[in-house]
């Protein structure tokens, strides 16, 4: 058995037919409770920690195989709320939640500012699956607006990534590559992608995008994409589609 990491993947190779692939995200000092610092539902919580963890399996292109969700919260009824939240953001891929979730939370004490963190195991069949892969003179372009805390809940999805809308990338041919953006930002991403295909990027010279902007639960992606798609692309998708540079 092999484990290697993959950007901010974990992959256990385990036979000749299967890959595990691990992601994880966290939260903390978000939610309704006394000392948290953003107020928001526990909902929105458990949905948008469970979106950063999501897109960077389904990026990979793996199968969600287990959600566990590590509660630092009473289940009645914070927890309760948090894997409502949870199981909205797995309705896009059509899974059943009920046998996909499982989890721990806080009973021994009160707790007065809301904690999670959230584990996704998902499953490569190696026969079908095609490493998502970038090549010199693809386009790289950032999909969806880097936004955290409160620019989030005021966004209501107009200009940020979802599970729904990583899923219409994934059915475009021209897309070879998908990276989420976290809170490191899109340069840092942009490098990573970059170094794990062995190439170098060119960033275009004026950019209408903070680079180094946290993009808080993955509000935007970055994609590698066929510069003669690129247009097409740009006019006809939901949220916004900037050009950020090329591969070379």
């Amino acid at each position: 058995m092999k484990i290697s990491k993959y950007r901010d993947l974990t992959l256990v190779d385990m036979s000749s037919d299967q890959v595990l692939v691990i992601s994880c995200d966290s939260s903390g000092g978000i939610g309704n409770k006394e000392k948290d610092i953003v107020k928001t539902s526990p909902e929105i919580v458990g949905y948008y920690a469970t979106q950063v963890a999501m897109m960077e399996i389904l990026s990979f292109g793996a199968e969600p195989a287990v959600i566990v969700n590590t509660l630092s919260v009473e289940m009645n009824d914070t927890g309760k709320k948090i894997i409502n939240g949870i199981e909205k953001a797995l309705k896009p891929l059509d899974f059943h939640a009920s046998n996909l979730i499982t989890g721990s939370t806080e009973e021994n004490f009160p707790v007065i500012q809301t904690g999670m963190g959230i584990t996704i195991i998902g499953i490569i069949d190696k026969k079908k699956w095609i490493r998502p892969c970038t090549q010199a003179g693809l386009i790289s372009a950032v999909v969806g607006l880097p936004k955290v805390g409160d620019e989030v809940l005021a966004d209501n999805n107009k200009t940020i990534m979802s599970i729904s809308k990583l899923a219409e990338l994934k059915e475009k041919e021209y897309i070879k590559e998908i990276l989420p953006v976290g809170s490191k930002g899109i340069l840092y991403e942009l490098k990573e992608m970059a170094k794990t295909n062995d190439i170098e990027f060119e960033l275009e010279e004026s950019i209408d995008l903070d680079l180094e902007k946290s993009a808080g639960p993955s509000t935007c992606v970055i994609i590698s994409i066929e510069e003669d798609k690129y247009e097409e692309f740009e006019n006809s998708f939901s949220i916004p589609v900037k050009k950020i540079g090329r591969f070379l």
